[in-house]
């Protein structure tokens, strides 16, 4: 146990390293300063010219566009994004509306909750298309969209590689990379992931309506961040808490609302705003995959709780809850494709249990596509799991805290 915590400690920086950019590589780049509030059709400017779809004419970046290097990038972000839908994309639609759309009526759940999901809106968007709230969470910084300043016509070339390599892993893993997103993503191309989330958003047909950097009250409450303190207590440059983005899908009149907070998941238990946040919503159909099994190590025994609570509907790979938590009589699940052991460094999170479901192929049914650890190397996997009808209707669990302290006092006053 105690190699098993020192390795958690060692390998959770490495896993989510954080992307912050400072001194003079900040002012190289021309990060923009901290904003607070930022509207529609700044954000769509960014967001289109960093997704390699033209502009409007008085975009700031319109000049960009008329240069070759940005042409060139656009063409080839257009020709890998039409493979990846015409292949890959369009296998994942097709289990979609076969598998989980008829879930999704039953769960009937008013939030999709989607834990260590870095900026992955492409997944997001093609399992749960019509979610009107989504709870993105990593700890990877928020960071700010981009400003023209940050790219240089004379070597705009360079300056979009960065981009390049940041979206290829999505091409080539279906997940992104972590060691590879802090290359790019530690000052090198951006603060933080904002501008690759406005980025997949654009690219899955979106339209950004408004974005706000936000901070939870002690009720979880989302709060405009203080304008008059950019600096914080130890008078360094402020970090987004979190964002809330405003978007719709082109010629739809619903109004959707995506938040991203960075947090660390392994205090989960003690961030009792945040807590409260998610509460508010209701339940949840959470998702879960390339979590780096981090709900099997005790450190997000408080996390694992919550979502087992809070969750009407689950969709995860075996990297998410292990599947001994899903007992019989509170939920029933089903297997998708064919599991196969976890890759190094993750062996020992083999689950013997799974296997032994996956075995019998009466109860599985097909995937058809390649998703996760092992994409395109071994056999992929994924598991449903929806709450019987008779607990669909619990009530939420109170805080975590709230119930350990709970539980001490009745303890104490037994003994």
């Amino acid at each position: 146990m105690i190699i098993r915590r020192l390795f958690c400690v060692i390998l959770i920086p490495i896993l989510f390293a954080g992307c912050s950019r400072s001194g003079p590589e900040a002012a190289k780049k021309g990060v923009s300063p901290p904003a607070f509030h930022i509207d529609g059709a700044a954000a769509n400017d960014a967001a289109r010219f960093l997704a390699g779809l033209p502009g409007r004419k008085s975009s700031p970046f319109h000049q960009f566009e008329q240069n070759a290097a940005w042409r060139a990038y656009a063409n080839e972000f257009q020709s890998k994004w039409n493979d990846l839908k015409a292949t890959q994309i369009a296998a994942v639609s097709t289990f979609q509306q076969r598998e989980i759309a008829p879930a999704l009526a039953r769960s009937k759940s008013s939030y999709v909750f989607y834990p260590f999901s870095g900026p992955d809106i492409l997944y997001l968007k093609t399992f749960f298309p019509g979610s009107s709230i989504s709870v993105l969470v990593g700890l990877e910084p928020v960071g700010n969209l981009p400003s023209p300043h940050s790219f240089s016509s004379g070597d705009l070339n360079a300056d979009l590689q960065g981009w390049r390599i940041g979206i290829a892993s999505l091409y080539k893993r279906t997940f992104f990379v972590t060691s590879e997103m802090d290359r790019q993503f530690r000052g090198r191309v951006a603060d933080g992931l904002l501008p690759m989330i406005a980025m997949l958003l654009a690219r899955t047909g979106h339209t950004i309506d408004a974005i706000r950097f936000i901070r939870l009250g002690e009720k979880g409450e989302p709060l405009n961040e203080d304008e008059s303190k950019p600096l914080d207590e130890n008078g360094k440059k402020h970090k987004h808490q979190g964002v809330e983005i405003v978007y719709r899908l082109a010629g739809d009149s619903v109004t959707r609302r995506l938040y991203y907070f960075s947090t660390d998941m392994a205090k989960f238990g003690a961030n009792l705003p945040f807590q409260a946040f998610l509460k508010s919503l209701g339940r949840a159909d959470t998702f879960i995959k390339s979590a780096s099994f981090l709900l099997h190590w005790r450190m997000c025994d408080d996390v694992r709780a919550f979502i087992l609570e809070n969750s009407n509907m689950i969709l995860e790979d075996d990297t998410g809850v292990p599947y001994n938590f899903f007992k019989r009589g509170k939920w029933q699940t089903v297997l998708f494709g064919q599991y196969s052991r976890p890759d190094r460094p993750f062996k020992k999170e083999h689950q013997p249990d799974l296997e032994k479901a996956f075995a019998d192929r009466q109860r599985v049914r097909p995937l058809g596509f390649s998703l996760g650890y092992g994409s395109g190397r071994r056999p992929s996997h994924l598991l449903l799991a929806m709450r019987t009808p008779e607990t669909v209707a619990v009530k939420p669990m109170a805080p975590i805290r709230e119930m350990k302290e709970k539980e001490a006092r009745i303890k104490q006053v037994l003994d």
